[in-house]
């Protein structure tokens, strides 16, 4: 017999129903939960029930906190710049930013690197841009997810790549 002519396996209405969970924890826990369903022995089906009930532990790498400590401002910075690919979709966070400047490079091309004091970088092309480290700059969200990157009374379009 050829293997495309076997008949497919008869999927159960609880399996359908399982695979109909979008969620993906609660979609495991169905599917679970068919695992003891089919225990046919009464103490080990129990055993499994509960290891089922039982709260799964917090990873390992986090501190205890980190699961009920919402997200802190530090954070909200920190991720400040990223594009939408760099990180996983959140709430937008703070609408500007202030920094000091801690490093600019120019290259031939007139491409500007500014390293900030919070470990951001963020770049801009302006053959034009004076800046030292220790000056004040302040980054706000501009159009289309864009920045814009002011110190004193002058703007660029900056984009952070650190």
């Amino acid at each position: 017999m050829l293997p495309s002519a076997r008949a497919a396996p008869a999927v159960s209405p609880e399996m359908t129903r399982c695979a109909a969970i979008a969620a993906a924890e609660e979609r495991l826990a169905c599917y679970d939960a068919l695992v003891c369903a089919g225990i046919v022995a009464a103490q080990e089906r129990l055993a499994c029930y509960d290891a089922l009930a039982k709260p799964k532990l917090p990873d390992m790498q986090t501190s205890p906190g980190d699961a009920v400590r919402p997200k802190s401002s530090a954070t909200d910075t920190q991720s400040f710049g990223l594009s939408p690919r760099q990180l996983p979709a959140t709430p937008e966070g703070p609408k500007l930013i202030k920094a000091l400047v801690t490093r600019v490079t120019v290259d031939r091309a007139g491409n500007v690197l500014m390293s900030l004091d919070n470990g951001q970088s963020w770049t801009f092309n302006d053959q034009d841009a004076l800046f030292r480290p220790g000056d004040s700059v302040t980054i706000r969200r501009a159009a289309l997810g864009s920045f814009l990157l002011t110190a004193g009374r002058r703007s660029y379009r900056a984009r952070r790549v650190q």
